[in-house]
Order: structure tokens, then sequence, then C-alpha cells
């Protein structure tokens, strides 16, 4: 699923301005992918670090 840079800083809970620099370093470091513009507007997906097979994490019983 895509979404544009303020429609993540909206589910983030942060205004635009503030979510633009986390967005940079959550990119550069592979949790989120640029997928394509158009117009001024820039959407994003999940990167390759954020949907690898390592983040999913073994389940455990409870209680026993």
């Amino acid at each position: 699923m895509e979404r544009t840079a303020a429609e993540l800083a909206e589910i983030v809970g942060v205004p635009a301005s503030h979510f633009s620099r986390a967005r940079r370093e959550l990119e550069a470091d592979g949790w989120l992918e640029f997928t394509h513009k158009e117009g001024q507007v820039k959407f994003f997906r999940l990167g390759e670090k954020s949907t690898g097979l390592r983040v999913v994490v073994p389940l455990r019983r409870v209680g026993g």
C-alpha cells in the first residue's frame, strides 16, 4: 500500500514538517521506499527492512 508523506505524518501523529526529517532517515535506512511522484506529491511504501522475514517474531504459547 502506498501513502503520501502527509498521510504517514498523520498516521504517526506529527506535523508533516516534523515528519520530513524522520521520513528521510527511514528511507535511507531501508524502512520506507519512495515509489513515485504525482506532481509535487511523493508516494512511499514499506521498505525492504520493513517487510523482511527477520521482522516476523515467533509466537509463544501463553501459560506454558
